[in-house]
Parts: structure tokens; C-alpha cells; sequence
């Protein structure tokens, strides 16, 4: 069910002047349509009370003329001016006007907006108006509201409906039933569909963001702030000799100095424990990327670890094929990245693994810890199994590199696809927004290129399954791993209601589009400064080839496969930038534009917001006791939608 009524608005550049359409202007006195041309009108003079509410945003007042046609079961009047003494329509302002119909249009159906230059203004500027809603109060009866909050840009007509929800069979009337047709041509015909690269979803037809109408667009505040804080960090960063610096780190320390600029306590923390294995095995849970452990019943072929191999880590009385009947055995794999074309930065190749990774989870509650890591999919001589009784810096290399796997993989798949690309397949298909993408295609190891593979093979695993989270942990063999964050937060929000038949796939489906767009989003979003500022926690690009044979690494070979300092200083204010919201904020449960006018719904809503408040405190109350609290699914945390 959704609120009908809010049309596409077009100006006359766009519009065909001889079609009575929605959305569209049409020439004063002009006839409406065949349901309303045969009614003849009364001659009785009919008064209404019109209210007008302005948004507060900068830029949304106007100067433009604005009137309104009402359009009832037996006619229409013409355009009624809202006039009044001194300036209309300012920003932030509830404003109320008296208007006089020639005729008794019978009960009210439809408004339509038209808005229009002040002839003095009209060759100047095009002057846009942030209209939130207009209330129609009629001589008898209560007062009718109309939600707009969109954006009016020129000259233009737009047609409201009262604000009760209302699904197409409830619409009897025929002008309600064309209205309803001819919305939804003139918004397939405002959104269409394009290919941007092969393999891709499909997003919306636009060259550039700066062709979007206001409706779409970051607003003028939101953007300002976006810019800004990336602008004043690469400023720093420049000014320090860095942002153009292409050569080598020389050293841990020399990283750990330029990044102390941008501090959180989450980045102090990666800092202390980043060569940790409890700490490398908990970012598998609760990292930027959660989503690829599964419960391991049986070893893959092509990766045939030993109980030799893990007995250090099993300790006694136990064995790998006990631990693996018993459930305590995990495993992510990187497989996907098997192949994938890799960029060049400075001119340089970059290098790229497909990592196989095993995981025990110790007994009780005890730290999610790796047994062995295989850098290809290949097991042979070349492709030695790495294992934490190796030395230190061969396994903290090896480990290093799941970490650059798992940055590939985040930012092209779980955050890029998943995040942004199919989450605007959602958003073109219900007409709502366009999310802004934000691949870090120039100083990552892959690419554009890979990241199109990537996209292109994973899109072609992608299920809906894979989109619900409740089947997907299930899928994954992760209903009872402790210390999983992510998904016991995840599923509290997820919270589908209980139902029957078709009407429980209708909330299952919504309530997976609102968790990507919104949960999931931030869950793998809002976190990537904090995980990535240190760059060998989440190395973006490798620069030398993996290692093929064990004892050859050192603290100076370790240096220099990590990204270069430029492209170290791109990526990290990326994520910077990327982690932050822009101002203008809307949590999760926050609607301050008030579409729906009956109890039902505003009940609904308000039971959300509580419950969202609940879910807020019980999280606040467990991260007092966690080392390194996770508040991605804080709800205040959680945007309604992809905005960033």
C-alpha cells in the first residue's frame, strides 16, 4: 500500500501544452479532460480556506506566483490565485488564504499546483519552491490535506490527492483512476532505466548529477558540508607533503604519526590490537564486511589443512575432523577474486590473492581465532598453507592479505552492489531517490576494471536469499556463533511481523528493501574510517606479488607491498568522508515529512519509534561492557536510506 497522488512535476519546456496531463501545464481556460468537460457548473460561489506550508530549507521560499485548481466529482475551477499582502511562500512559513470558486465543484478529488514567474522575474531567474503540504478547508466539512514536499522548479502544474492511503481498486472515481495512469506514465517517463556497464543493475538514465532535478539531489547545506570536510583534510594531508608523495612508507611509525590527524576511539583501538588473531578473526563478525563467514562441515578439496596444522591452536584431545563434525570450524573464501584484472597506480602493477581462511571458534565464549590461511585457490608448492606457529612476519603478512581481499571485496560487493547499486534498483523501481555511488576506483588494487568483473560475477551468484538476513545467516550455517554483533542487531531491526499467504512475501520483500537501504547500508558503511584509517588493518592495494614460499618476509618487504603514501592519503580520506554524515541527517524511524494523514499508520509509526528506541538501549547497554563497542546498528546511527 502506498499514498497516492504526488505526480511528477514538469514545466512547460517538457510538457505537450494540447494534453491535459498530470504534472503537466496547460493553457488557462483550457478544457481538462472528457470526465469533466460534459459537467455543468453551478452558479453558486464557493469559499475555501487554503493553508500553505513552505520548507525549511535553504532556498525553498519562492517568488513565483503560485495558485491552485480544485477538482471535484463535478467539475473544476480555474486557477485560483493565493495571494496576499506582502510576500508569499518564505521559507519555514504556514500560511493561509481565502479563495472563492465560481461554481460547487462538488466533493473534493484532486488539487492541482500551478506555479508561475512574476513577469517582472520571469526573464531572469528560475526561482524553485520547496512546497511541504497544502490543507483545503471546505465551507462544510473537515479540513483536507494534501502532501507535496518536493521541490517546484519553474514554471509548472502539479497534482495532489488528499492524503489518505489508498491502494489503485479503492480509486472508483474515473478521474481518480486516470490521475493514477497518468502519474505513473509521466514518472516512468521522468526515471528511465540505462545499462552503465555491462553485467551492472540497471540504474537511472541521467549523464550527471547535475542534470537531477532538487528532488534528487543533495541539498545545497548537505552538499556544502560533503565537500568541505573532504577539501580541509586533503589540504592538511598536502600541506604535510603527503597527497603527492608516490614513494614508499618508511615506516610503521612514520604512518602511525600522519594518521593521528583524524582520531575516533574505534581507530586507537585498530591501532593497538591490529596484529592480534582474535582481533583479525572478531572483523569477520563484526567488521566492515560480515557477511562472507559460513560454518565449515567438511574441508574443501583444493585446501587440505592438517591436524598437525592446527593442533597448536586445537590443543589437546580434539582434532580437526572432531571440530568440524562439532561445528567450531569456519571458513571465508575469497574465491571470487581468483583472476581479477588489477589496476596500475603511479604507474605501477598492483597485485591480488584469493585467500582461503580457517577459523575456530574456542570453546564457550571464547575468540573467533584463525588455524590457517592459504593465499590462492590452488594448493601446491607455490601456495603454502600459512599458519599462526609460522613467523611472525610470514603470518602477518599472509594475514595482511585476507585484510586487502577483504577491501576489494567490501567496497566493490557488500558496499558498492549491495549497498548502493542494488539498493537504486530499489529506489528507480518505487520512484523514491537516487543513492549516490562512491567507488574508490583511482588508488585501489583493482580498479574499475576489477570491480566491474567483480560486480559481474557476483551479480551472477546474487539471490534474495542472499538479501534477507534471516535466511541468509541461516544459509551461512551462523545462528549461534557469539559475540556476532551484526547479527544480533541486525535481526532486531529486521523484525519481520507475523502473517499468512501472499501478505507475508509482501513484508518480507519491503522489509528486506528498507534493511538494505537502510541497516545493512550502514552497517558496512559507516565503520570504514574507523577500520581503514590504519592502513595495514585494511590495506586498499598490494604492491608485490604474494609470497610463494614461507621464511621470506620482513619488516621492510611488509612496508613495501603496502599502498604508496598517495594513494594511502586518496583512500583514507575517501573513507574519511565516506564515514560521515553530511548534515541533514534522518534516522531510522525519523519521517518528518508527514505523508499519511489516518491514525492507523501514524500508530504504526509510532509503535516503530519505540521499538527502535528499545533496540537502541539494549545495544547501548551491552557495548558499555565490549572492549570496542558496535554502534552501526545503533539505530540514531542508521539513515532511513542510502544518503551517502
Amino acid at each position: 500500500m502506498g499514498r497516492c497522488g504526488n505526480s511528477v512535476w514538469q514545466s512547460p519546456a517538457l510538457s505537450d501544452w494540447g494534453l491535459a496531463r498530470v504534472g503537466q501545464l496547460v493553457p488557462r481556460g483550457a478544457a481538462i479532460g472528457p470526465a469533466l468537460e460534459s459537467q455543468t457548473p453551478a452558479v453558486t460561489m464557493t469559499e475555501f480556506r487554503v493553508r500553505v506550508s513552505t520548507g525549511e530549507a535553504f532556498g525553498a521560499g519562492t517568488w513565483d506566483k503560485v495558485s491552485v485548481s480544485i477538482v471535484g466529482t463535478r467539475g473544476e475551477t480555474p486557477p485560483l490565485p493565493l495571494d496576499s499582502l506582502g510576500k508569499e511562500f518564505t521559507a519555514g512559513a504556514e500560511e493561509d488564504f481565502k479563495v472563492t470558486a465560481p461554481q460547487d465543484v462538488g466533493p473534493v478529488l484532486l488539487l492541482r499546483v500551478h506555479k508561475a514567474p512574476l513577469d517582472l522575474l520571469r526573464p531572469l531567474v528560475s526561482d524553485a519552491w520547496f512546497c511541504r503540504w497544502l490543507q483545503l478547508t471546505p465551507p462544510q466539512g473537515a479540513p483536507l490535506r494534501f502532501p507535496c514536499y518536493q521541490w517546484l522548479e519553474g514554471a509548472g502544474t502539479l497534482v495532489l490527492q488528499e492524503g489518505t492511503a489508498k491502494i489503485s481498486w479503492k480509486d472508483q472515481h474515473p478521474t481518480l483512476k486516470k490521475q493514477r495512469q497518468d502519474e505513473l506514465r509521466a514518472k516512468q517517463e521522468a526515471h528511465r532505466w540505462k545499462t552503465y556497464l555491462p553485467g551492472w543493475p540497471r540504474c537511472l538514465d541521467e549523464e550527471t548529477v547535475k542534470t537531477l532535478n532538487l528532488n534528487i539531489k543533495y541539498s545545497v547545506a548537505k552538499n556544502t558540508t560533503f565537500y568541505l570536510r573532504g577539501g580541509s583534510a586533503a589540504v592538511e594531508l598536502k600541506l604535510k607533503g603527503l597527497l603527492d608523495r608516490k614513494g614508499l612508507w618508511r615506516s610503521l611509525t612514520e604512518m602511525r604519526r600522519v594518521f593521528s590527524f583524524r582520531k575516533t576511539p574505534a581507530v586507537e583501538y585498530v591501532f593497538e590490537h591490529w596484529q592480534e588473531d582474535a582481533f583479525f578473526g572478531y572483523q569477520f563478525l563484526n567488521g566492515l564486511n560480515p557477511v562472507l563467514i559460513r560454518r565449515c562441515r567438511y574441508l574443501p578439496e583444493n585446501f587440505p589443512v592438517t591436524d598437525a596444522m592446527v593442533a597448536p591452536v586445537l590443543g589437546p584431545g580434539t582434532s580437526l575432523q572432531a571440530e568440524l563434525e562439532k561445528g567450531s570450524i569456519f571458513l571465508v573464501d575469497h574465491g571470487i577474486l581468483s583472476g581479477v584484472r588489477t589496476n596500475v597506480v603511479n604507474g605501477q602493477p598492483q597485485f591480488s590473492a584469493a585467500p582461503m581462511t580457517l577459523l575456530y571458534q574456542s570453546p564457550g565464549s571464547g575468540p573467533l581465532l584463525p588455524l590457517a590461511i592459504q593465499l590462492s585457490q590452488t594448493p601446491g608448492p607455490d601456495s603454502p598453507i600459512f599458519l599462526p606457529s609460522d613467523d611472525k612476519w610470514d603470518w602477518l603478512l599472509a594475514k595482511t592479505w585476507v585484510r586487502n581481499a577483504e577491501f576489494s571485496i567490501h567496497e566493490a560487493l557488500t558496499h558498492l552492489l549491495h549497498g548502493h547499486l542494488v539498493a537504486e534498483v530499489f529506489s528507480l523501481a518505487t520512484l523514491r531517490q537516487l543513492p549516490h555511488c562512491h567507488p574508490l576506483f583511482k588508488s585501489t588494487g583493482l580498479g574499475i576494471g576489477g570491480f566491474s568483473e567483480l560486480i559481474q560475477r557476483n551479480m551472477e551468484q546474487l539471490n534474495y536469499s542472499t538479501l534477507c538476513l534471516p535466511e541468509d545467516i541461516r544459509a551461512r550455517g551462523v545462528e549461534d556463533i557469539p559475540g556476532y554483533h551484526y547479527r544480533d542487531d541486525g535481526l532486531k531491526i529486521w523484525g519481520i511481523p507475523s502473517s499468512l499467504g501472499t501478505r507475508e512475501a509482501l513484508i518480507q520483500y519491503v522489509t528486506m528493501v528498507i534493511f538494505t537501504c537502510s541497516a545493512k547500508h550502514s552497517s558496512v558503511s559507516a565503520g570504514q574510517f574507523d577500520l581503514g584509517a590504519w592502513l595495514p588493518n585494511l590495506p586498499p592495494t598490494m604492491q608485490l606479488p604474494p609470497p610463494t614460499s614461507k621464511g621470506q618476509a620482513k619488516p621492510e618487504g611488509f612496508i613495501a607491498t603496502l599502498s604508496p603514501v598517495n594513494a594511502t592519503c586518496d583512500v583514507v580520506i575517501t573513507l574519511w568522508v565516506l564515514s560521515k554524515e553530511p548534515g541533514d541527517r534522518r534516522p531510522l524511524g525519523t519521517y518528518p515529512d508527514e505523508h499519511f494523514v489516518e491514525d492507523a499508520p501514524r500508530q504504526s509509526i509510532a509503535a516503530f519509534q519505540h521499538r527502535l528506541a528499545q533496540i537502541s538501549r539494549d545495544i547501548r547497554e551491552r557495548n558499555q561492557g565490549l572492549a570496542l563497542p558496535y554502534t552501526y546498528l545503533d539505530p540514531p546511527v542508521i539513515e532511513n536510506s542510502v544518503s551517502i
